[in-house]
C-alpha cells in the first residue's frame, strides 16, 4: 500500500512531468508550424532541429530528464502491477541511493567541469609546440609578471614561481618584490629563483603594503605587457601563450583578461568563474576582471601604477583606471589562473578582508568622480560588490505605457498599483490593448505622447519598489545607455528575470545571475523596459514586423548596434504574472523574423554569455 507521503511525492512528480510535457508540446507545435511552411527542407535538417529543441527542453542528464524518466517508469509500474509495486520500487530506489550516493547538483557540475578541463588542458606535446612557435616568433611581445611577496609558505611560493617559469610561452620576465618578509625561507626561495636569468628580485627594506610592493616589482619590468600574479597562486601552463595569441590577433589591445578558478586545498581546480566580455558597469560593480590580466606596460605606467591607500582593492582601482584609458579591452574565455583558497584569502571570501571593501568603494567613487559623474557608491549585498547611485539631472517626464497583449486583460490593477506605489511624480500612465501586433500598438501610443523617457510595462506586472522609476531613470539618463530593465519576480518571490542572454541557450532567455548589481546585458524584457525618447526615435521605434514576441530583444540588439548599452538594475522590482501568450503561428513567425536579422541560435554571439557556459551541453556553472 502506498503511504500518504509517497502518494504526495508521486503527485508532485506527475505535476512536474505534466509541466515539462506541456513545454515539449509547445516546442513541437512550433516545429510543426515551421515544417508545414517548409516541406521542401531535407528530412535530416528537420530531424536535427527536432533533436536540438528536445535537447534544450530536456537537457541530457538534467533533473527534468530524470523526472520524466522516473515518472514514466512509475506510471507504467502502477498500470501493470498496482500501487504496491510502485511503493516497492520507491523503497528500492531509496535504498540504492543510500548505498551508492546520489550525485547532487554540485557533484554534477564538478563532473562537467572535469570533462571541460580535460579538453582544455594542453598536453606535453602541445605545450612543447607552443614553446617552439613562440621562440620562432620574432615579434612576440615580452610579458613581465609582477609578483609582490610577503611571508608566503615555501611550497606555495615555489609553486607560484614554477608556474611562471614553466610557461609554454618563454618570452617573459618574473619581477618579484619582497615586502620585507620575516620568514627566512622566503629569501632562500627567491635567491634560488635568480638562477633563471628571466627572474628579477627587489628586496624592500621595510614593509609598505601590497600596493607599494607591487609598484616595486613593477619598476623592475621592461616587457611590452605587464601581468599580475599573487605569491601563492598559479598560472596554468598555457596562460601567457593564450594571452600572446590574443594580442597578436588584436594589436590595438591594451588590457586583456581571462577566466579564472580556485585552487582547492587538495591542489585541484573546481570553482571556475566564466566571465563576460568587457562590461564597464559590471566593472564598477565588482572587480570581475581580476585574474589573469595583462596590461600594456606604457599604459600601466602612464596612469601611475598601483595607488597606495587602496590596499586590498588595489587591483580593482588599477583596472578601473587602465580600462578608462584603453583603446581595446579584450577577453580570453579560458581558465588561465587559479587562486589558492587559504584562510584570510579573498579567494575564499571577499569579507575576509573588511578593509578591502571600503577601499573598493573609494576606488569606484574615485572613478566616477574622474569621469565627471555625480553619484554616491553604496555597498552591495555582499563583500566586493558596489552599487553606484546616480544623481537625477532635473525632473525628466516619463510616459508609462501599460500594455495588455490580449483583449479582456484587466489593465486597471497594474496601472492602479503604479499610481499607488510610485514616488516619482513626473509620470503619466497610459493603457493600451495590443491586439494582433504589440510593437505597433506601443509605437502608436508613443507617437501620441511626449515624455522624455518611455516605459513599457506588461499588464500582468505589479510594482514592488516605490522608487522603481527613479532607479531606472538614473540609468536611462546616462549617455550611452539606451535601455534599462529591472528585476522581475514570479508571484512566489523567485526571480524570473534579471536581463536576457541571446544565442546558444535559445534565441533569447531570461536569466537570474544571482548577482544583485547594475550590469550590462544583451537585452531586457519588454515586461518592464525604459528607453529615452531620442534613442527610441533614432532606432525607429519597435519593429512592427514582430507581432507578439522578440520585439523587445530585437530593439535592444538594434540600439546596441547603434552604440548604446543595455543595463539591468536590481533596485527596481516588480512581480510578473503569467503573461498572455501569443499563438503558436505568431511565435514561429516572430522567431523566423528574428533569425533572418540576427542569425540562428548557434550564430548569435552574446558578449555577456561566456562561450564555456554551453559546452557541449549546458554547463550548470556560474554565468558571469
Amino acid at each position: 500500500m502506498t503511504t500518504p507521503r509517497e502518494a504526495d511525492k508521486l503527485r508532485d512528480e506527475l505535476r512536474a512531468a505534466r509541466h515539462h510535457i506541456a513545454e515539449l508540446e509547445a516546442e513541437l507545435q512550433v516545429l510543426r508550424a515551421e515544417l508545414t511552411e517548409a516541406m521542401d527542407r531535407a528530412s535530416a535538417r528537420i530531424a536535427v532541429a527536432v533533436a536540438d529543441k528536445l535537447r534544450r527542453v530536456v537537457p541530457p542528464d538534467s533533473r527534468r530528464q530524470r523526472t520524466l524518466h522516473s515518472v514514466a517508469s512509475r506510471t507504467l509500474t502502477l498500470v501493470d502491477h498496482g500501487p504496491t509495486a510502485v511503493a516497492r520500487s520507491i523503497r528500492r530506489d531509496r535504498e540504492l541511493r543510500r548505498a551508492i550516493g546520489v550525485a547532487d547538483t554540485d557533484a554534477s557540475r564538478r563532473r562537467q567541469y572535469r570533462r571541460w578541463l580535460q579538453l582544455h588542458t594542453p598536453g606535453a606535446a602541445e605545450v612543447g609546440n607552443m614553446r617552439r612557435v613562440s621562440e620562432a616568433d620574432a615579434g612576440a611581445p615580452v610579458i613581465s609578471l609582477v609578483m609582490p611577496v610577503y611571508n608566503p609558505a615555501r611550497d606555495w611560493l615555489e609553486a607560484a614561481i614554477a608556474s611562471v617559469l614553466e610557461q609554454a610561452y618563454p618570452k617573459l620576465e618574473l619581477c618579484i618584490a619582497d615586502d620585507a618578509s620575516t620568514h627566512s625561507h622566503v629569501r632562500e626561495v627567491l635567491d634560488a629563483a635568480l638562477a633563471d636569468r628571466r627572474v628579477r628580485v627587489a628586496y624592500r627594506d621595510q614593509q609598505g603594503g601590497i600596493a607599494a610592493a607591487s609598484n616595486s616589482a613593477l619598476s623592475l619590468a621592461t616587457g611590452d605587457f605587464i601581468g599580475f600574479i599573487d605569491n601563492d597562486d598559479v598560472l596554468r601552463p598555457h596562460a601567457l601563450y593564450a594571452m600572446a595569441a590574443y594580442l597578436r590577433e588584436h594589436p590595438d589591445a591594451d588590457v586583456v583578461y581571462s577566466d579564472e578558478d580556485k585552487l582547492l586545498p587538495d591542489g585541484s581546480l573546481g570553482v571556475p568563474t566564466f566571465k563576460p566580455d568587457f562590461s564597464p558597469d559590471r566593472l564598477l560593480a565588482e572587480n570581475y576582471i581580476n585574474h589573469f590580466t595583462v596590461v600594456r606596460r606604457t599604459l600601466a605606467m602612464s596612469v601611475g601604477g598601483f595607488r597606495e591607500g587602496f590596499d586590498g582593492s588595489q587591483d580593482h582601482d588599477l583596472m578601473l583606471r587602465v580600462t578608462e584609458a584603453a583603446t581595446h579591452v579584450g577577453h580570453v574565455p579560458d581558465v588561465l589562473y587559479a587562486w589558492r583558497m587559504v584562510p584570510g584569502s579573498t579567494a575564499i571570501s571577499a569579507g575576509s578582508k573588511p578593509l578591502a571593501r571600503d577601499a573598493g568603494r573609494r576606488a569606484v567613487a574615485d572613478a566616477l568622480q574622474r569621469r565627471g559623474v555625480e553619484a554616491r557608491v553604496d555597498l552591495g549585498p555582499s563583500p566586493g560588490l558596489y552599487i553606484p547611485r546616480y544623481r537625477l539631472a532635473g525632473a525628466p517626464s516619463v510616459d508609462v505605457i501599460v500594455v495588455a497583449t490580449t483583449k479582456g486583460t484587466d489593465l486597471t490593477d497594474c496601472s492602479a498599483t503604479i499610481e499607488r506605489v510610485s514616488t516619482y511624480d513626473r509620470r503619466r500612465v497610459t493603457t493600451v490593448v495590443a491586439g494582433h501586433n504589440t510593437p505597433a500598438a506601443i509605437n502608436t501610443a508613443v507617437r501620441a505622447l511626449n515624455g522624455d523617457h518611455i516605459v513599457v510595462v506588461d499588464a500582468s506586472t505589479r510594482a514592488i519598489t516605490a522608487e522603481w522609476l527613479e532607479a531606472m531613470l538614473e540609468l536611462s539618463q546616462r549617455a550611452g545607455i539606451g535601455a534599462v530593465g529591472i528585476r522581475l519576480r514570479y508571484p512566489d518571490g523567485t526571480v524570473a528575470h534579471e536581463g536576457m542572454v541571446c544565442g546558444r541557450l535559445d534565441l533569447a532567455s531570461n536569466v537570474d545571475q544571482h548577482l544583485r548589481v547594475i550590469k550590462e546585458m544583451s537585452a531586457v524584457s519588454g515586461a518592464c523596459l525604459m528607453t529615452r525618447r531620442d534613442v527610441f526615435n533614432d532606432a525607429g521605434g519597435f519593429d512592427e514586423r514582430f507581432s507578439r514576441s522578440l520585439w523587445d530583444v530585437d530593439y535592444c540588439m538594434r540600439i546596441r548596434a547603434l552604440g548604446q548599452r543595455v543595463v539591468c538594475t536590481p533596485l527596481a522590482e516588480m512581480t510578473w504574472g503569467e503573461a498572455a501568450r501569443s499563438s503558436v503561428g505568431a511565435m514561429a513567425g516572430d522567431a523566423r523574423t528574428f533569425v533572418q536579422r540576427w542569425g540562428r541560435v548557434d550564430e548569435i554571439d552574446d558578449p555577456y554569455l561566456n562561450v564555456n557556459v554551453l559546452w557541449p551541453e549546458p554547463l550548470s556553472l556560474r554565468i558571469d
